[in-house]
């Protein structure tokens, strides 16, 4: 799998954009960042976005990638899957002919850019030739992380904003994820904070890296706060794992 980050940040600042990772050219994990990291070719060949909460900086990029595939015309549909409560949110108050024009109609209901898909945690769904897996994360709106398999490759997890959990190692555990991208947004000195908006510090990580049986062979690091981010990477480097890493905006990483 070939994983293009076009966010990473925990905030939006100069440098940093919101979350977004595109699996293969195909498929979108979270949709902060999109119009403005992705070339014309880019956009169309995008089919999939797998959408852990409905949090502004989760979803943001994609009202303008509608508007830019129905300006430019370009047949293709865009399917957005979660859980049927993340997809409520978006219907209800994104595009809601209020805030954003409902793309579910447009340019005709019977041919449109958006179409939602409602997945549940209990069974896998296949997009593409790709196995996807939903389970829950603790956070403050209702959230899901999200484990990718495609045949013969490995397959990796991705957990969205999540503070301490439990279901989620045991699901990844289960489908044999041995690479992951999780979140750590605040420093150790914040853990309150962390916890309270449903988040991590490199301390509260720890303690979720000690649940995993087994230990991921890689774990990428994202969503910190760029106000925090060498804080952060100092206090994570102090536990002494070989296997993290820090994921940049623009980089490409393959699984």
């Amino acid at each position: 799998m070939r994983i293009k980050v076009l966010g990473a940040g925990g905030s939006e600042v100069p440098g940093h954009n919101c979350p977004a990772f595109l699996v293969d050219g195909k498929i979108l994990l979270d949709a902060g960042t999109i119009a403005v990291s992705l070339n014309i070719r880019e956009e169309h060949s995008l089919r999939w976005i797998l959408l852990t909460h409905a949090h502004l900086d989760h979803i943001k990029g994609i009202p303008f990638l509608l508007d830019n595939l129905v300006t430019r015309s370009t047949g293709n549909t865009i399917t957005v899957l979660s859980g049927k409560d993340v997809l409520d949110d978006l219907k209800k108050n994104i595009f809601n002919g209020r805030i954003w024009p409902d793309f579910s109609k447009i340019p005709t209901p019977a041919h449109p850019v958006l179409k939602y898909k409602a997945i549940t945690r209990t069974r896998s769904v296949q997009i593409d030739g790709y196995k996807v897996t939903m389970e829950k994360v603790h956070h403050t709106v209702p959230a899901y992380g999200y484990v990718v398999e495609k045949p013969g490759k490995k397959s990796i997890a991705y957990t969205g904003d999540t503070g301490p959990t439990h279901r989620f190692w045991d699901r990844m555990a289960a489908r044999k994820a041995k690479h992951l991208i999780m979140e750590t947004s605040f420093p150790n000195r914040l853990e309150k904070l962390a916890l309270a908006s449903g988040h991590l510090t490199p301390s509260l990580m720890e303690k979720e890296i000690a649940k995993m049986v087994p230990t991921p062979e890689k774990i990428f690091i994202m969503h910190m706060k760029p106000q925090y981010l060498r804080e952060i990477e100092t206090e994570i480097r102090a536990l002494g794992r070989d296997n993290i890493e820090f994921l940049k905006d623009g980089e490409v990483i393959q699984i």
